[in-house]
């Protein structure tokens, strides 16, 4: 789980050996409200306090997924020794990986790079605000000339930022 957060998996099996893994994990604020101090919608905001913050997870959730967890859920526990937990519940896949980015050809970068793309067109897609985003876009090259722009000045930016977290490191 995160740091400082609680994770368990539970195990069960049917009577024919059959095995399903279901992990829960703590849930908290949403980061960007915590850290960022954007205020949530007011839509999010009374689905939290309906279902709690495993609640506000499990409906992103719904909203990102390519494909649906139909053991994904949220629920809340209260007792004398934990005191109050909000969770969310789904069946577990350990499928973390990662790759040496250092290491890839440029050929298969750029397929990485489009699989990377059109995650994340999808799960744009599937928000619901995806009408606002498309109307306020528009369409023609002149999308693409301005998210061009603004990834190539975010990469600056990184660059820049990194450079003084080194010079600061170095003090």
């Amino acid at each position: 789980g995160s740091v400082g957060t609680r994770c368990a998996l539970s195990l069960f099996q049917d009577g024919d050996g059959n095995t399903l893994i279901l992990q829960s994990k703590e849930a908290g604020r949403s980061v960007l409200e915590q850290y960022g101090g954007i205020e949530q919608p007011t839509e999010l905001t009374a689905l939290i306090s309906e279902r709690g913050q495993g609640g506000r997870v499990v409906a992103m959730q719904r909203i990102l997924q390519a494909v649906s967890d139909p053991f994904l859920g949220s629920l809340r526990h209260s007792d004398n020794l934990v005191g109050e937990l909000e969770l969310y519940v789904r069946q577990f896949h350990d499928m973390k990986g990662g790759i040496e980015i250092e290491k890839i050809e440029d050929e298969p970068f750029i397929t990485y790079g489009r699989a990377c793309a059109v995650t994340l067109a999808r799960a744009h897609a599937q928000s619901p605000q995806a009408a606002n985003v498309s109307g306020y876009l528009g369409n023609g090259a002149a999308v693409g000339e301005a998210l061009l722009e603004w990834g190539m000045g975010y990469a600056q930016r990184s660059l820049d930022d990194y450079e003084i977290f080194l010079a600061t490191a170095a003090n």
